[in-house]
C-alpha cells in the first residue's frame, strides 16, 4: 500500500450501501461519505467494495459540515457556521454516487451537532436547544415536528425503538420518549460522571464512551430507570459500535480496542489494534470514530487517515490494506539472518547454528535441515551448493548444502574478531569482522578457505555488500566505508560517508547505498562516485534499523520491535513510507524474493509476508475524524 503525503484535513465518515443509479428503498452497499472538518466545505464519497483499495468517487461542496448519516440514497449532513444563523440539516441525493446533489435544507438556527435518521425522521442534537426532530419524508420539504430540551449541551444521539438516547457533554445520558415525534418527552437520565462522547444501544443495553473514563454499560430495559451494570477503564474513548457480542471502541491514541460484552456485567478486553502503522507517536493520530460492516471495521483516525481492519476473528485483528503474513516457522533460538534461494530459506539461528527451511509451501514452511556451527550464527549467504555463515567469534563457517536435508560443515576460517556480515562473490567471501574490519577469504576450495586480504575500517564492521570492484562496509559508528577490492589481496579504502548514527546494514543498488542506521532509520548515499559518496536521503523508521533489502523501488527495513518497514525509494532524495508489517517480535534481517519478504525475527523465527501489492490507493492522503453508519 503506497502512502501519499498527508494533507492538513479532518473528515467525518459514514459507510452505507447503494445500488446503481436509481434511488430505491433498498440500501446499497460499500460507500463511505466523508466530511472535511478543517475546511469543512465539502463531502467526499468513497467506494470501499474492496477494503484493501478504497476509491474516491466524487465530492460535493457544502458549508461547515459537522456530522453525517446515510440512509437509503440520501446523506443527511448537519452544518453550522460561526454565527449559527445558517446552521441546520442538508440532505444530499447519492443515488448516483459519482454525481451527488443537494436536494433539501432546513435551518435550525441553533448550533447543531449530530444526526440520526430512523423511519421518516431525522433526530438532531442542537446543543442547548436539545433534541430536534425533523420530518424528512419529503427530502425537498423539511419541517420540524418536535423538540425536547435535554440537560446541558446535547452531543450525540442514537435512536432505538421509541427512544432517543442523547449524550450530554457534562451530564451523561438522557433518554427521550419519541413515540410521538411531535411531543418528545424526557423519561430517563444517567450521570456518567464525565463527558459522555458517544452512545450505542443494542438489545436492552446502552454502551456509553466517556471522553476520559472508558466504557460504561447501562441497563435500559426500563428507560425510565436506567441502571449501571459495569465500567471498563480504557482511557480516552470517543466512539463505540456494538455487534454480536463485541463492542468496538475508538480508543484515541491507542487505536481500536475490542471488548467482549457477552456478559454486560463483566466486559473483557480481547484485542487491540494500533492504527499507527509505523509506531510513530503522532499527536495528529487519534482514533475518534468507528463503523463496523461485514468483516471489517472502519476507523476515523485523524491525520492518519482511514484505518481499515479485518475483524473476522475479533481476537486477531488484521490490516487488509497492507502486507499480509502467509506463513511462519518458529526457530529454536533467535533468528538473526536469512537468505532465500530456490525453495529454501537459510536461517542463521544464533546458538542453534544454520537451519534450512523448505518454503515450497509458503503457508506451511518446514525445517528439513540443521547444522550446528558451534558459535553464534548471525548472518548467512548462499552460493552454489554452499552456505557461508558468519558465526560471530567462531569466524566463517562453510556448509555443504547440496543435500538440504543433510547439511555438513566442510570448511572454517577464524577471522579473529566476530564475523557479523557475509557476502560472497566469485571465489571470495567478504566478512564484516567487527573490530577487525573487512576480511577477504579465498573460498575457491571451500574445504580449505584461506585469507586473501584485510582492511581495518577503524570502526566495527557490521555488514558488507559487494558490487563491481567495491566492497561497501557498514562500519557501525564510523559510517559507510567504500573499499576498492580490484585486487582482493590489497584492498584499499577509497571513500567514506558519515551515516549520522550507526551503520548496521548495507544494500547497494544502482548508484545508491542504503544504510540501516540504527536509531537514525534509513540513510541513502549516492555512490555514483565511490571516491566522494554523498548522503542524499533519509527516512526515520522510529525504532532501530538493523538491516535493509532493496527491490523494485522499495527498501525493506528490518526495524527491530517496529518490525518490517517498507519505504518507497523511487526518489532517493525523498524516501516515503510505503507500508509496514508488525511481526509481533523483533525483526533483525530481511530477504525479498518475488512477491514475498522473508523476515528473520528474534522472537518468531522466520516470518513470510506477502508484499505483492504495494501500489494500493491509500486514504492516508485524507484525514478522518468521525464515522457512522446505518
Amino acid at each position: 500500500m503506497k502512502r501519499i503525503l498527508l494533507f492538513s484535513l479532518f473528515f467525518l465518515l459514514i459507510t452505507t450501501v447503494f445500488s446503481t443509479t436509481k434511488c430505491t428503498n433498498n440500501e446499497v452497499e460499500d460507500i463511505i461519505v466523508a466530511i472535511e472538518i478543517k475546511e469543512s466545505d465539502r463531502i467526499d464519497i468513497f467506494d470501499v467494495s474492496n477494503p484493501a483499495n478504497p476509491k474516491h468517487l466524487s465530492h460535493l461542496y457544502l458549508t461547515c459540515a459537522e456530522d453525517v448519516y446515510v440512509k437509503g440514497c440520501y446523506v443527511y449532513v448537519t452544518v453550522r457556521d460561526s454565527s449559527y444563523c445558517n446552521s441546520g440539516l442538508v440532505i444530499v441525493d447519492i443515488s448516483d454516487p459519482k454525481e451527488p446533489k443537494e436536494v433539501g435544507y432546513y435551518n435550525t438556527i441553533y448550533d447543531v451537532e449530530s444526526v440520526y435518521v430512523k423511519d421518516n425522521y431525522a433526530y438532531i442534537t442542537a446543543r442547548y436547544k436539545g433534541l430536534m426532530i425533523i420530518d424528512v419524508i419529503n427530502p425537498t420539504k423539511l419541517q420540524e415536528v418536535g423538540h425536547c430540551k435535554t440537560v446541558n449541551s446535547a452531543g450525540e444521539v442514537y435512536v432505538e425503538d421509541n427512544y432517543a438516547y442523547v449524550t450530554s457533554y457534562s451530564s451523561g445520558l438522557v433518554i427521550v420518549d419519541v413515540s410521538d415525534p411531535a411531543n418528545p418527552q424526557k423519561v430517563g437520565y444517567y450521570d456518567t460522571a464525565d463527558d459522555a462522547s458517544n452512545v450505542f444501544v443494542k438489545d436492552n443495553y446502552a454502551y456509553i464512551t466517556n471522553v476520559n473514563d472508558g466504557l460504561i454499560i447501562i441497563d435500559v430495559s426500563d428507560p425510565t430507570s436506567p441502571k449501571y451494570l459495569s465500567h471498563l477503564k480504557l482511557g480516552s474513548t470517543w466512539s463505540v459500535y456494538v455487534r454480536n457480542n463485541y463492542a468496538y471502541i475508538a480508543n484515541g491514541y491507542k487505536g481500536l480496542t475490542i471488548i467482549d460484552v457477552s456478559d454486560p456485567t463483566n466486559p473483557q478486553k480481547v484485542s487491540c489494534y494500533n492504527t499507527q502503522k509505523t509506531g510513530h507517536y503522532n499527536m495528529s493520530h487519534e482514533t475518534r470514530d468507528i463503523y463496523v460492516k461485514g468483516n471489517y471495521v472502519y476507523m476515523a483516525d485523524g491525520y492518519n487517515g482511514l484505518a481499515i481492519a479485518d475483524i473476522k476473528d475479533p481476537t486477531n485483528i488484521i490490516d487488509p490494506t497492507g502486507p499480509q503474513k502467509v506463513g511462519s516457522y518458529d526457530t529454536p533460538d533467535k533468528a538473526w539472518g536469512v537468505f532465500v534461494r530456490n525453495n529454501y530459506a537459510y536461517i542463521a539461528d544464533n546458538k542453534n547454528g544454520l537451519i534450512i527451511v523448505d518454503i515450497s509451501n509458503l503457508k506451511e514452511p518446514k525445517e528439513i535441515g540443521h547444522c550446528d556451527t558451534i558459535g553464534n550464527a548471525e548472518d548467512v549467504f548462499v552460493k552454489n551448493n554452499y552456505a557461508y555463515v558468519g558465526d560471530c567469534k567462531n569466524g566463517l563457517v562453510i556448509i555443504d548444502v547440496s543435500n538440504p536435508t543433510e547439511p555438513k560443515e566442510v570448511g572454517h576460517y577464524d577471522t579473529r574478531s566476530s564475523a557479523e556480515g557475509i557476502y560472497v562473490k566469485d571465489n571470495y567471501a567478504y566478512v564484516a569482522d567487527d573490530s577487525n574490519g573487512l576480511v577477504i577469504i579465498d573460498v575457491s576450495n571451500p574445504t580449505e578457505p584461506q585469507k586473501a586480504g584485510y582492511y581495518d575500517t577503524i570502526g566495527d564492521a557490521e555488514d558488507v555488500f559487494v558490487k563491481d570492484n567495491y566492497a561497501y562496509v557498514a562500519d557501525d559508528w564510523n559510517g559507510l566505508v567504500i573499499v576498492d577490492i580490484n585486487d582482493p589481496k590489497e584492498p584499499k579504502e577509497v571513500g567514506y560517508c558519515d551515516a549520522t548514527d550507526r551503520a548496521l546494514g548495507v544494500y547497494v543498488k544502482d548508484n545508491y547505498a542504503y544504510i540501516a542506521s540504527g536509531c537514525n532509520g534509513l540513510v541513502i548515499i549516492d555512490v555514483s562516485n565511490p571516491i566522494n559518496p554523498q548522503r542524499i536521503g533519509y527516512f526515520d523508521t522510529i525504532d532501530k534499523a538493523w538491516n535493509v533489502f532493496v527491490k523494485d523501488g522499495y527498501a525493506y527495513v528490518a526495524n527491530g520491535y517496529d518490525s518490517l518497514v517498507i519505504v518507497d525509494v523511487s526518489d532517493p532524495t525523498n524516501p516515503q513510507e510505503a507500508d509496514y508489517y508488525n511481526t509481533s517480535g523483533e525483526a533483525w534481517d530481511v530477504f525479498v524474493k518475488d512477491n514475498y519478504a522473508y523476515v528473520a525475527d528474534w522472537k518468531n523465527g522466520l516470518v513470510i509476508i506477502d508484499i505483492n501489492d504495494l501500489e494500493t490507493i491509500d486514504t492516508h492522503c485524507f484525514a478522518f475524524f468521525e464515522i457512522s453508519g446505518n
